[in-house]
């Protein structure tokens, strides 16, 4: 009893604001994700790639059944994929979901062959809490800041919108929960004075896990890179270094692994998307785009056609297309492509800002089939703001914004002045920690920023909302910032004043 009495008044002196913090948070998981009636996100079809991983199926056999447009609660475990390591379309999230059938079968004291796909959940809202107490216990924050960034959390990331792919087999659940846990491990780390091996160990483990929690998060490790380089540079005891070089290769080989464990027909999807619903989208002159490209002008036929539509006798997968398509491009020409038209590549980007934050309230399909219950009490925050400016009529005052969040211009603008602050901070500071934080704060915005462009050079306007997920998620992490670090200015401009008046 005295040892917890003493570990209470531990937590209370230095953690009392995480604490009551993440209780929140915790709380607003545990309604929403675990307490009938559950929410989460139906099959679209994606789910098969993942569930592999854990052995798992559907428990309905019938196509009408499995791809009901309702969320799903329970598969079966039908055989021992679980042990599998490796596979087609690897992916961090697949070691959760081992981990989850583990727990599961063990739950069940190994009789049932029943999987609740809350037990998944229950890692990813362990993995979110941890990283959101990583940050929110950042040793430069004020008490001030601390509460306000804990409201941001709150508002913004408990929303549906976000962590009802908590109870999913979709790749969106992951990148969440690592990208917390990314930026949770390595201010951690860049605040230790001296920190210890397995600092920079969970670092490394958070940060290639992000990168590999989905295929379209692979080539931020070009600019992840710059970060490990910053910490080699930094970081000049031995053992830190040898650390941070094997970490590293580390990362590499898992990011090249779960590239080359990509299947054929996915990027063929991926490459058929970015020419005909990327590139050619509303071109002018397809035939000479196409030919641009070094693909025979015949192939113009499929414009606008679907890789899952065999229409009008055009199959996507055809004979012509395996030989005379699919080999000659390739996501480098089609990156030259846009360097090379960048009337184009602005007209893409516009379109990109045109279709971010793609929210919806939660309907039917956000429950199990028969529990919708509209007065569910939930956190729809993120998407009611959303509404709120897209729904403007003349009269009212904000008219001026509305649609703010597809302003291409808004995007730039608080870009350009992030970036502006944070180079600042970075090339002035002569203080390590103040260096490196900068530095992840421009991968940030990097990885927001790319995104305008990457899912059109990787996959076209196919699920092209969908494919702007990590563009929405970073930059309501840089909105975060923003507020974060505004707080942190006046408190320390209220401080000074205080001084003064003295």
């Amino acid at each position: 009893m005295k040892l917890v009495l003493q570990k209470l008044k531990y937590i209370k002196n230095n953690y009392l604001i995480e604490t009551i913090i993440l209780i929140i948070i915790g709380i607003i998981l545990l309604n929403t994700l675990f307490i009938y009636p559950v929410m989460g996100r139906f099959n679209n079809g994606d789910f098969d790639r993942l569930m592999v991983y854990g052995g798992l199926s559907e428990i309905a056999n019938k196509y009408s059944k499995i791809y009901d447009n309702f969320f799903h609660i329970k598969y079966v475990i039908t055989d021992p994929g679980v042990l599998l390591p490796f596979y087609w379309d690897w992916v961090s999230e697949a070691i959760l979901v081992k981990i989850a059938v583990i727990l599961s079968l063990v739950a069940h004291a190994f009789t049932s062959k029943v999987f609740d796909i809350r037990f998944l959940a229950f890692i990813y809202c362990a993995i979110f809490l941890t990283g959101n107490f990583l940050i929110l216990s950042y040793k430069r924050f004020s008490k001030v800041t601390k509460i306000v960034a804990g409201a941001f959390i709150i508002l913004f990331f408990t929303s549906t919108c976000y962590i009802a792919y908590f109870n999913s087999f979709y790749g969106e659940a992951a990148t969440i929960v690592f990208f917390f846990l990314n930026i949770g491990t390595y201010l951690y780390l860049i605040t230790r004075d001296k920190p210890k091996i397995k600092d920079f160990i969970c670092f490394f483990i958070a940060s290639g896990a992000f990168l590999t929690a989905k295929s379209q998060n692979l080539p931020l490790l070009v600019f992840m890179l710059i970060i490990y380089g910053s910490l080699y540079f930094f970081y000049r005891e031995a053992n830190y270094r040898k650390s941070i070089l094997i970490g590293s290769i580390v990362v590499v080989a898992f990011c090249c692994i779960s590239y080359g464990s990509l299947t054929d027909t996915i990027k063929e999807n991926n490459i058929f998307q970015s020419v005909f619903r990327g590139i050619l989208l509303n071109s002018k002159h397809p035939e000479k785009d196409l030919q641009e490209l070094g693909i025979d002008k015949k192939f113009v036929a499929y414009d606008g056609h679907s890789f899952y539509n065999k229409d009008k006798g055009l199959d996507p997968m055809g004979k012509d297309m395996l030989k005379e398509f699919y080999p000659k491009v390739s996501n480098l020409k089609i990156l030259g492509f846009y360097l090379r038209h960048l009337d184009v590549t602005w007209e893409r980007i516009k379109d990109a800002a045109n279709n971010t934050y793609a929210f919806s309230d939660p309907g039917k399909w956000s429950f199990q089939k028969g529990q919708f219950d509209s007065k569910k009490m939930v956190n729809n925050f993120r998407t009611k703001l959303i509404d709120k400016f897209d729904n403007l009529h003349k009269g009212d005052y904000l008219y001026k914004f509305h649609d703010f969040y597809k302003n291409v211009y808004v995007y730039i603008v608080f870009s350009i002045i992030y970036l502006g602050i944070s180079l600042f901070y970075l090339i002035k500071s002569k203080e390590r920690d103040i260096k490196l934080l900068n530095l992840m704060l421009i991968f940030i915005l990097i990885t927001g920023s790319s995104q305008f462009i990457l899912p059109m050079i990787g996959a076209g306007h196919g699920d092209f909302g969908k494919h702007l997920f990590l563009l929405n998620l970073s930059y309501d992490i840089m909105l975060g910032i923003a507020v974060a670090w505004c707080t942190q200015m006046l408190s320390r401009v209220f401080i000074f004043l205080k001084g003064l008046s003295k």
